[in-house]
């Protein structure tokens, strides 16, 4: 008896080593689907996959800085008016279920997370305020007026600063973390969607989907340096994702059905890469070797291998997808 039981604990370690090995060796990326109210979740090393439901619209999606959680902005279908369709889910990997909902405002649609995993900072589209949640205890620390129709969030990597993009204002609202106050704010070109520190902090990179470019700021001074033009102006850029030695930025451009790659050295398009059609979130994978796509029009992932610029796996996913997430 007393053999068969310590086989037994033998054999429970081994499974229990075995499956911590291969979620170690799983290359997990998480992408919102709007329409299917759903977050698909894949393993692109394999044909693993999982589908979570979420109740309502997810757009903005992280992993948090510890790899364990996965915070999705949720929103429902009632304008101007924040309701229980309208939160912050937080998912945990492991088990890939919601364990938490918190408020946020009307509309949250992007959000940022602070370096140290406590605060998130949310766009709120349709209220024209961004939100500081304490992820800790859900409570909301603040909430301050932004500009027009808010959606784009990027913090600092020393998470000083809290990056707010507004499409309509066409602006940019600096807010002081230590603070929650908003300390600056300037304009930047046409309708700007998303943003992205450089690794250092002394740059941030603007996307502008209808001036067709590139906002380079001094995240310093919190002032526009200069513009790069993406395909002498007709690019559609919204998403963006930088490479971890602030080399190159790659931009989703969602109406032209393409991946810009930009030389940050040379402020100059190196590459265009063609991928699904109307790419809106970009990440890049853990190693850097890859690079994913959220294509909402043909409701799939397109995989890129970042060494050769090419598309070299397509992943069907859930219905116009919109946002892509990896653990970093």
């Amino acid at each position: 008896m007393r053999m068969r039981t310590l086989l037994a604990q033998i054999l429970a370690l081994a499974t229990f080593a075995n499956e911590e090995a291969g979620a170690q060796k799983r290359n997990l990326i998480f992408v919102s689907n709007e329409a299917s109210k759903s977050i698909t979740v894949l393993d692109t090393r394999s044909t693993w996959r999982q589908t979570i439901p979420v109740g309502s619209r997810p757009r903005g999606i992280a992993v948090s800085p510890d790899g364990k959680l996965v915070y999705v902005a949720l929103s429902d279908e009632v304008p101007l008016k924040e309701s229980a369709g309208d939160r912050i889910a937080v998912i945990d990997v492991a088990s890939g279920r919601v364990i938490r909902q918190h408020s946020s405002g009307s509309d949250p649609e992007q959000f940022g997370v602070t370096p140290d995993g406590r605060i998130l900072y949310a766009s709120n589209e349709d209220a024209g305020t961004a939100s500081a949640i304490d992820l800790r205890t859900g409570k909301v620390l603040a909430t301050v007026v932004v500009g027009i129709e808010p959606e784009g969030v990027a913090i600092s990597p020393d998470g000083r600063w809290a990056y707010v993009t507004a499409e309509t204002s066409n602006s940019v609202s600096v807010i002081d973390t230590r603070t929650n106050k908003v300390v600056s704010s300037f304009l930047v070109d046409v309708r700007p969607r998303a943003a992205v520190f450089s690794p250092d902090g002394r740059r941030a990179y603007v996307s502008a989907e209808l001036g067709g470019s590139i906002n380079v700021v001094d995240a310093t001074q919190h002032r526009v340096l200069s513009t790069i033009q993406l395909e002498r102006g007709e690019g559609k850029p919204v998403g963006v994702a930088i490479s971890s030695d602030g080399r190159w930025l790659y931009v989703a451009n969602g109406r032209t059905s393409n991946v810009s790659v930009i030389d940050l050295r040379r402020s100059a398009v190196a590459a265009t890469i063609p991928v699904g059609r109307r790419p809106w979130g970009i990440a890049l994978s853990r190693d850097g070797r890859e690079l994913y796509t959220a294509n909402g029009l043909s409701n799939d992932v397109s995989v890129i291998d970042v060494s050769s610029r090419k598309v070299v796996r397509t992943i069907r996913v859930g219905q116009r997808p919109w946002g892509v997430a990896t653990a970093r």
